[in-house]
């Protein structure tokens, strides 16, 4: 298919019409963006001229479902278009005697006025056992592109996947937003929801099982194509992809030869493609993140993951798509997986094969 594509490109001629204007490339439409998914220190060399500060929060389990998801609210800037940038600080602590045990999911979703939730933050906690009641740890994200959420009065909902909290130790979050003011390089228009697996998950986990005969993860209910209708006042698109992959299945990648599962899907790498528009894309998503250099705690931290380290925020991709001449309108967009056989017969099996999906589009004005 990427051959077809190659050729057809080729037949097409150049890339550029004879005033220089970049044409659009319905085969390389989609394009990394370079930006880091979060930071070890504040990338502001400014002051902040708002920080508002949740309390800090103990996590526990609080369920499965969206309705059992822990909610608090903020009070926000009420007016946020004088403000250029938006960074959530994010810090991990302990409580009672010293951090819960193990790496367990931590999603933080921002609600919209229209009542939608959008996932802003998702982290792992680390292996606690190494820490004691002192022990914190505070990470940078740029959520820029969330500022029309974050203002006024606002939910958020807190899940985490873990049951490792006891009455003498366990896992904390405490969020802190802090605006910059300056004037905005572009603002957001558009924001539309993909693909949301912690809403539709059908492995028990938050999740959308891999692999599983009769479930497939490519099904419209799950990774299947989407049709955006996208206003003529966006300018410009840019998609958040936040894959992780958890479960130990010993399935088989069937499109990969002699190759032997490392358990699927937390420590198998993948990738994932893009078809915009019926059009099979250059650009591939790599489901992968090194954990060669993460910092020092119990248990496996250093062992390589499906887009996530024990201990930080997740490994989140950004890409940019091309609008047509004419114009984004009416467009489909689809991703794909590669093809695996799950040995587990059941979608919410223990251990099977699975992956935590948020997909986001966000449109600007420039």
């Amino acid at each position: 298919m990427l051959a077809i594509a190659w050729l057809a490109l080729l037949l097409c001629g150049c890339s550029q019409d004879n005033q220089g204007e970049k044409l659009y490339d319905p085969y390389n439409a989609v394009s990394a963006i370079e930006r880091l998914p979060f930071y070890f220190e504040n990338p502001e060399s400014r002051a902040a001229d708002v920080s508002v500060a949740s309390e800090t929060h103990r996590l526990s389990f609080f369920g499965w479902g969206e309705s059992t998801d822990m909610c608090f609210t903020m009070q926000l800037p009420d007016d946020v278009a004088s403000y250029d940038r938006v960074l959530l600080e994010y810090r991990m602590g302990a409580w009672g005697n010293r951090p819960g045990e193990w790496d367990n999911t931590t999603m933080l979703f921002v609600e919209d006025k229209s009542g939608e939730r959008y996932e802003i933050a998702r982290a792992i906690t680390p292996y606690g056992n190494s820490f004691n009641s002192s022990w914190s740890k505070t990470f940078w994200l740029d959520v820029t592109e969330y500022l029309p959420m974050l203002q006024g009065e606002t939910n958020f909902y807190l899940y985490y996947g873990g049951w490792d909290a006891t009455d003498k130790r366990a896992h904390t979050l405490t969020v802190t937003l802090h605006y910059y003011s300056g004037k905005p390089s572009r603002n957001t228009v558009f924001v539309h929801k993909l693909y949301d697996s912690s809403r539709d998950g059908n492995s028990g986990y938050r999740g959308w099982s891999y692999g599983v005969a009769g479930h497939d993860i490519e099904d419209d209910a799950r990774l299947g194509l989407r049709t955006i209708e996208v206003p003529e006042s966006v300018k410009s698109l840019e998609m958040r992809v936040a894959i992780t992959g958890h479960g130990h299945d010993r399935g088989t990648f069937v499109e990969r030869d002699n190759y032997i599962t490392k358990n699927a899907a937390e420590f198998d790498e993948n990738f994932y493609k893009f078809v915009i528009n019926g059009n099979l894309q250059e650009s591939v998503g790599h489901i992968f993140y090194s954990n060669a250099d993460n910092y020092y705690q119990a248990g496996t931290y250093r062992y390589d993951r499906a887009n996530w380290a024990p201990g930080n925020p997740i490994n989140v991709q950004y890409w940019s798509i091309d609008a047509p001449k004419e114009g984004y309108g009416t467009m489909t967009i689809d991703l794909d997986l590669e093809k695996f056989e799950s040995k587990m017969s059941q979608t919410n099996a223990e251990g099977v094969a699975q992956y935590i999906v948020e997909v986001f589009l966000f449109g600007f004005d420039k």
